[in-house]
């Protein structure tokens, strides 16, 4: 889908995340040449036809508690792949569920699934559990556990400075323990839903949970500042603004694994990079504001790090609902 200018200024202005005032539709507004009403409309269209898949809270989930994450891959006979995938994708707690390539003879899983928990422990029994419900014995499987988090940050598609002002940034993970009270995890949970699409969009969030306006606000303030919170804002579907997003794995060796991520990290397209345990030991995300240029930044990295790089973008959904509930 193509997106008109005043729909790539406004996806640009939000991208970072929703300012943390009153009315945050007339802020961006005004920041893009369009009435609080037009900028409610435009935000509602897009919302409408998948361009945004939600608006609302993105959390840190490692910083929440969520401290293990695990890939769990399934090597699916071809011809059972819907069927598979659609019964792990309908389990509640998988996040994450996917479709992609295999790379022969180095990697023969073509069915992704993610799921995370407080602690392994509770993770694999989530996993013992998915396999008795789904009936995937035969299924041969591996569970990649993240070791290390290198980067967590918003995919970006379309170039833009900075926005002024309250909210709208990234945060820099916490120095301290964040602190958070049974209100802050309230906000969260609501939160991970349906911002309301309105002129005064906190105060309408604000009174479903029974707070002020200005207690929601400040407690968002103080959520992202603790780094429990990435940001307050969209979701997009990276298809539908022209843009591309791919997972890519490649096999760094132990004794040259962080120089070979500092490499990785320095690429502005790399939304999200994690040491997993396998062979394949660094998973990356890549976003780009065009489809052409995730094969030009794989090859960038590889030339770079002097690594094979597999990409395994999507190839079918079967499941997304990235929710952590507190």
């Amino acid at each position: 889908m193509g997106l008109n200018a005043a729909d790539q200024r406004l996806v640009a202005a939000i991208q970072c995340g929703l300012p943390l005032v009153s009315r945050p539709y007339a802020e961006i507004g005004a920041r893009i040449g369009l009435s609080e009403e037009e900028t409610i409309a435009r935000v509602q269209a897009l919302l409408a036809d998948g361009t945004i898949k939600r608006l609302g809270v993105v959390v840190r989930h490692h910083e929440l508690g969520y401290r293990a994450n695990a890939m769990a891959v399934w090597n699916v006979p071809d011809d059972q792949v819907d069927d598979i995938g659609q019964r792990i994708g309908a389990v509640d707690f998988v996040t994450l569920c996917y479709r992609r390539p295999r790379h022969l003879p180095d990697w023969p899983y073509n069915l992704f699934s993610m799921i995370h928990g407080q602690d392994r422990d509770a993770v694999l029994r989530n996993i013992e559990h998915l396999i008795e419900r789904c009936r995937l014995q035969p299924i041969p499987h591996e569970v990649l556990f993240s070791r290390r988090r290198f980067k967590q940050c918003g995919a970006h598609y379309i170039d833009a400075p900075p926005p002024p002002g309250r909210g709208g940034r990234r945060m820099r993970p916490p120095r301290r323990p964040a602190l958070m009270d049974d209100r802050d995890a309230a906000i969260i949970n609501h939160l991970q839903g349906d911002f309301p699409i309105s002129d005064q969009p906190y105060a309408e969030a604000a009174a479903a949970l029974g707070m002020s306006e200005k207690a929601l606000i400040e407690r968002l303030e103080h959520l992202l500042a603790e780094g429990l919170l990435s940001r307050f804002g969209p979701m997009y579907h990276a298809e539908r603004l022209g843009g591309s997003l791919t997972l890519a794995a490649l096999h760094a060796p132990d004794e040259d694994f962080d120089r070979v991520a500092e490499l990785v990290n320095q690429f502005p397209e790399v939304a999200h990079n994690y040491q997993r345990e396998h062979h394949l030991n660094m998973w990356f995300v890549l976003a780009t504001e065009t489809p052409q240029r995730i094969d030009e930044v794989l090859a960038e990295i590889k030339e770079k790090t002097g690594c094979h790089v597999y990409n395994v973008p999507k190839i079918e959904e079967f499941f997304v609902g990235l929710r952590f509930e507190l």
